[in-house]
């Protein structure tokens, strides 16, 4: 019996326990079960809702696509339409555009076409012409007729007088061009001083004087100081004339003090162009020492022969007037090439003119030489060029017609040049008539379409 009521007992406690502390968090386990499944059932009611609503809404939009997609059909059948306008304006305007271009290519083509077409007809018939002319004038006496025929036309021209667009080339102007017209006046001063002063004066006189002249102009060269004393002081003329006197005169004979004198009395524009113009009026002595010999014509016919050689030859200019190499051996130079072919006076004025070059080339100088004699002799030079040697009559009739186009007295130089085939090419100065065959065929050459 004890031992039932003490089970019993301890069962009691052990129930007591249970329901003390076992039995609350069962309830509230059980509870939450509870409250998640109710709110299980919640939700799913709320997303069976949310289900019809997305399905209520689906086809609400498949609606609104179909509505939008029906709407995109027809605004894409509208701009399909107005593309394939566009596309039609815009071919037909391609169309117009690549005719009309293709009908100003083949206008340009037959252009082209036709300007190569009267090209090569041209340049054949020019060519044909050039070989009959050619054989016409390979005989002498049609050459002969050919500078005749170029006389006639110069007589022509001369008709009315001398050309009212040419000025003649003043003699005493001759190798004075380039300067200032203080010095060019000075230097024309000095000429006359020299003319009047020795009009009785032999040629050996001259000559010694030439020769003393081109020594002084050396020291001259060779002392810009001396150069500036005799040039820059315009207001002591009688100071500059005691400076040469002291210097040269028992050095030179008198002709070489007065020239010298006469230069240092006058206003110069620069140094240089006081020792240019004593450098021409050297080779004014020169030519009057000719004068004097009557052997200036000669003297003219050698130094015009000279300068056609060094214009033929530029690379003998250029040496000649190389002044970097001494004087001496550019003057052996000249003597090599020309020999004993020139007269006296002729070698005197191209051995000085040599030696005293300094930067003007030689070819130049030389023909200013051949301008200068001629001059003297109280002419121009015309320089003519022919396919054949010119008669005695031809160059008689040139000198006169030139005469008559120029208004004063020609001296003629004549050149032969077989390329000019026939005909004359005539120069005066800086002024050039091409009357020849050759140049008529270039310019009729030239003429053609290009």
């Amino acid at each position: 019996m004890d031992i039932f009521l003490a089970q019993l007992v301890g069962f009691a406690v052990v129930l007591f326990i249970l329901w003390k502390w076992a039995l609350p968090p069962l309830k509230r386990m059980v509870a939450n079960q509870q409250d998640t499944i109710n709110q299980q059932v919640v939700d799913s009611d709320d997303a069976a809702a949310k289900v019809v609503d997305a399905k209520a809404a689906h086809e609400r939009a498949v609606e609104k696509a179909k509505t939008e997609s029906a709407e995109l059909h027809a605004g894409a059948l509208e701009d399909a339409e107005s593309i394939q306008s566009d596309l039609r304006v815009q071919a037909d305007s391609e169309r117009k555009r690549i005719a009309e271009h293709g009908k100003a290519q083949t206008e340009l083509v037959r252009a082209n076409l036709v300007r190569q077409l009267r090209t090569e007809l041209g340049t054949d018939a020019i060519g044909e012409a050039d070989r009959l002319v050619r054989a016409h004038l390979s005989d002498p006496s049609a050459q002969s007729a050919s500078i005749d025929k170029a006389i006639d036309e110069l007589e022509a021209m001369a008709a009315g007088g001398p050309a009212a667009d040419v000025v003649a080339h003043r003699a005493d102007l001759i190798g004075l061009h380039s300067m200032r017209a203080t010095s060019r006046d000075a230097a024309r001063a000095v000429a006359k001083d020299f003319d009047d002063a020795n009009t009785d004066s032999d040629s050996t006189a001259l000559t010694t004087a030439s020769h003393e002249l081109t020594e002084v102009l050396h020291v001259l060269n060779a002392n810009p100081v001396l150069r500036k004393k005799l040039t820059e002081d315009d207001d002591n003329a009688a100071g500059k004339e005691m400076v040469v006197r002291n210097l040269f005169g028992n050095k030179v004979s008198p002709i070489v003090v007065e020239v010298l004198v006469s230069a240092v009395k006058q206003r110069w524009s620069t140094t240089a162009d006081f020792v240019t113009a004593l450098r021409r009026q050297n080779a004014l002595i020169v030519l009057t020492a000719a004068e004097r010999d009557n052997t200036i014509e000669q003297t003219e016919d050698d130094l015009f022969a000279v300068a056609r050689l060094l214009e033929q030859n530029p690379r003998l200019a250029s040496l000649l007037a190389d002044h970097t190499h001494p004087a001496a051996k550019r003057t052996e130079l000249l003597k090599q090439i020309v020999g004993d072919n020139v007269g006296e006076h002729a070698w005197y004025l191209l051995s000085h003119s040599v030696a005293l070059l300094h930067g003007q080339p030689a070819d130049v100088a030389v023909d200013q030489l051949a301008e200068l004699a001629a001059a003297r002799r109280g002419e121009s030079v015309a320089h003519v060029v022919s396919a054949a040697e010119l008669s005695d009559a031809q160059a008689a009739r040139l000198a006169s017609v030139l005469g008559t186009i120029y208004g004063r007295t020609m001296s003629v130089q004549t050149e032969i040049d077989p390329e000019l085939v026939g005909g004359l090419r005539v120069a005066v100065g800086d002024e050039i008539i091409e009357a020849d065959v050759a140049t008529r065929l270039a310019k009729a050459s030239a003429s053609l379409p290009r």
